[in-house]
């Protein structure tokens, strides 16, 4: 792997609006931030948790309100696995609580996002 591909910050998205998961992996590839793979529903993430791209991310993101398990019940079953790298809630609804958040090692951020807040965000959160 080269340098490059090696500093690249890689994030795992769940997201069941493919619009909003456009506008994500377009803001954030102006900036040489990679967002893939993109799950449209917790379950299809953990169908598939043992895909390299999967392995190789360095953050998850998931929406809060998913079709049928949210991104919280999501997050709690992957701590619950394990599951150590950062994670980030986002929804367009009002954030979880601090204990919630807290329960599960999570930053929110709202949307729409913010594209200064969410960089800043994955930065701090990233070990690259």
């Amino acid at each position: 792997m080269n340098q490059e591909a090696k500093d690249t910050i890689r994030i795992v998205y769940v997201e069941d609006e493919p619009s909003i998961a456009q506008l994500l992996v377009s803001g954030l590839g102006l900036f040489g931030i990679h967002v893939d793979p993109i799950f449209m529903s917790a379950e299809e993430l953990l169908e598939n948790t043992d895909r390299q791209e999967y392995q190789q991310a360095d953050l998850l993101f998931f929406d809060i309100r998913l079709p049928k398990m949210t991104g919280l019940e999501l997050a709690n079953e992957l701590r619950a696995r394990g599951e150590t790298r950062p994670l980030v809630m986002v929804s367009a609804w009002p954030p979880p609580t601090n204990l919630e958040l807290a329960n599960i090692q999570a930053v929110f951020l709202p949307k729409p996002f913010d594209f200064p807040d969410v960089i800043q965000t994955i930065q701090k959160l990233s070990k690259k």
